[in-house]
């Protein structure tokens, strides 16, 4: 079978079905509704996902021969199978990641890197462009060509790449700021003329136009202050920059990039020269050089306040708990009005103990003056275009665009009806790898209606499947701590 629907000539990246683009279109028109005002057509919303799901089966069976080799073992063919059949027979680990042999890393073998990624997605990358010196370069050349590798890696150091086409980036990094902003409006963090006026426009602007807009001036207001890096493809690490680059200044940690080679080299140890250098940046500036880290970052923080600037602080859990310790040893630091925190990723401390949530809140309200309703947690995954924020009733709220399922331990679709599970998830903008995906995490979904008013799915508790490892900037840096 020929790989690929159709291709523009030197791309690498297949034709898009023009059915699939209309309908993830009418996704973000409910899901902007949903932010907007509330409001959810939610037996659309669901007709609107599965159909998207079916869409997207036949582009991962014509252009991934992983997913085809996945279906031709279950007996499914190219034809548009039943939601049930996607979900029972068609879903695949969030391993499928790294599932390349960790030696071509070890050899520097990015030939076979590149054979393996166009093995896993719907990139169909050359083999000569494979010669690099670092994982970094290899990473940042394909970035060149419009193949974005996000990385995150857990306590194996085991790294996951989750190779992304221009329109998957772009769902990557826009979709979910198509409903931030009215979350922090409910939260009381935008003025009431602003959220008025967001309101206003979202009902005259498409979904991309209103999204636009936000980039342009939404966070101009504020300074950025944010507890990691300000450069690399991991995925919190993403989410911190994005933010960074529409508020009014952006001070960051880490003002350099995180460097995946390094990350790699902490944990599995270096197999290079190359790979011992950048191992040695990394630690100089995350453990040698951190005192002075978080000393200049605090004391620009404590400048923004002076001026009276709006804050938005930004990190991990642990991050954030280290940070309050430091401003606290140097005296009170009391953020202007309408300053907000936003958090996630691991709750574990370098100790490897659950941070408690009132802990944390308690400390930040303390620490900075801010009221609760002004720190915000989200939960999300390198593996989809979605962000779940939580509520002040204490739920993650499932954006509609998103499809979740749950799945018991023997990894079978549990009824809708059931409440405790594995997460499972069907992003319909997940277009150049296999976006049915098992996650390693399991959930409680809410029952009834939330209290807050936002109608739709809702996550009650979330932790780390047993015997999965920790994954992400969390992992990584309680080691580099240890």
């Amino acid at each position: 079978m020929s790989r690929g629907l159709s291709r523009k000539e030197g791309s690498v990246v297949p034709d898009y079905d023009p059915r699939l683009l209309a309908v993830r279109e009418e996704l973000s028109r409910l899901t902007l509704a949903w932010a907007r005002d509330k409001a959810l057509d939610a037996d659309k919303a669901k007709t609107l996902r599965r159909r998207a799901a079916s869409l997207n089966h036949a582009r991962y069976f014509a252009n991934i021969p992983l997913y085809r080799r996945i279906c031709e073992r279950a007996g499914v063919t190219e034809a548009e199978p039943k939601f049930a059949t996607l979900v029972a027979d068609l879903m695949a680990p969030d391993d499928i990641f790294k599932s390349y042999p960790q030696r071509l890393l070890d050899e520097g073998d990015f030939s076979a890197m590149n054979r393996w990624v166009s093995e896993v997605s719907t990139l169909d990358l050359p083999e000569e462009a494979g010669a690099h010196a670092t994982l970094d370069d290899w990473v940042e050349s394909l970035a060149g060509r419009g193949a974005h590798l996000v990385f995150s890696s857990g306590t194996s150091g085991a790294m996951s790449f989750v190779p992304r086409d221009a329109l998957t980036w772009d769902a990557f990094t826009r979709m979910p700021f198509l409903y931030v902003p009215f979350v922090l409006a409910d939260r009381g963090v935008l003025p009431g003329w602003k959220a008025f006026l967001a309101r206003g426009l979202a009902r005259f602007l498409s979904p991309e136009r209103l999204l636009d807009a936000f980039f342009k001036v939404g966070l101009r207001d504020f300074d950025g202050f944010f507890c990691n890096f300000s450069g690399g493809n991991q995925g919190i690490q993403l989410v911190g920059q994005k933010i960074g680059a529409m508020c009014g200044k952006a001070h960051f940690l880490y003002d350099t990039r995180m460097s995946a080679t390094a990350v790699r080299a902490i944990v599995r140890g270096p197999a290079t020269e190359n790979d011992a250098r950048l191992m040695e940046e990394f630690l100089a500036t995350t453990v040698h050089d951190k005192e002075a880290n978080y000393e200049r970052l605090i004391r620009e923080m404590r400048d923004s306040a002076r001026r009276g600037r709006k804050c938005i602080l930004f990190g991990t859990p642990y991050l954030l708990l280290e940070i309050c310790e430091r401003v606290a040893a140097g005296g009170a630091l009391k953020l202007p009005k309408g300053s907000n925190v936003v958090f996630g990723g691991g709750w574990k401390s370098f100790t490897g103990e659950r941070i408690p949530e009132a802990e944390l809140l308690a400390v930040l309200s303390e620490t900075f003056g801010i009221e609760p309703m002004a720190v915000c947690e989200g939960y999300s995954m390198t593996e989809i275009q979605a962000l779940m924020l939580k509520c002040p009733h204490g739920l993650y709220h499932v954006p509609p665009h998103l499809e979740v399922v749950l799945l018991d331990e023997g990894l079978n679709a549990m009824d809708e009806t059931s409440t405790t599970g594995i997460l499972g998830v069907l992003d319909p903008f997940a277009g150049s790898y296999p976006g049915f995906l098992v996650t390693g995490d399991s959930v409680r979904m809410a029952s009834g209606p939330c209290a807050c008013g936002r109608p739709g799915l809702a996550i009650a508790q979330v932790e780390r499947s047993p015997g999965r490892e920790v994954k992400g900037c969390g992992g990584i840096m309680a080691k580099v701590n240890a």
